[in-house]
């Protein structure tokens, strides 16, 4: 996989509520802002597998989704609604998000 760093696309919390019917995760942290503000979130968070979605569309937006055989990643932050995110690949097959240099999701593309 060839390196690239991009901006991803941009998710609003309309985009997690539109998800979370698709995938059936109706967990009230990803839309109730009181709900997310009682766990001591500062607004409602993004699905794992969504944020997963979003270095596998920049993957296929660098034109590299056909080789892709696998991925393994890991949410190691929360993401908010309209962050900035940044998603890095690596020649080695290590990809990364991060949101104004806090990390939120680090994994491997294993490809064919």
């Amino acid at each position: 996989m060839k390196s690239f760093k991009k901006a991803a696309t941009k998710l609003g919390k309309e985009h997690f509520v539109r998800y979370a019917s698709v995938v059936g995760d109706f967990n009230p942290i990803h839309y109730d802002l009181d709900y997310a503000k009682k766990l001591n979130m500062p607004t409602v968070v993004a699905q794992g597998p969504l944020v997963v979605l979003l270095a596998l569309d920049a993957i296929a937006a660098e034109g590299g989704l056909s080789n892709v055989k696998g991925v393994v990643a890991r949410i190691t932050g929360p993401v908010f609604p309209d962050a900035d995110l940044i998603v890095e690949a690596h020649e080695d097959g290590s990809i990364q998000i991060s949101d104004k240099g806090r990390l939120v999701l680090t994994g491997t593309v294993e490809t064919k």
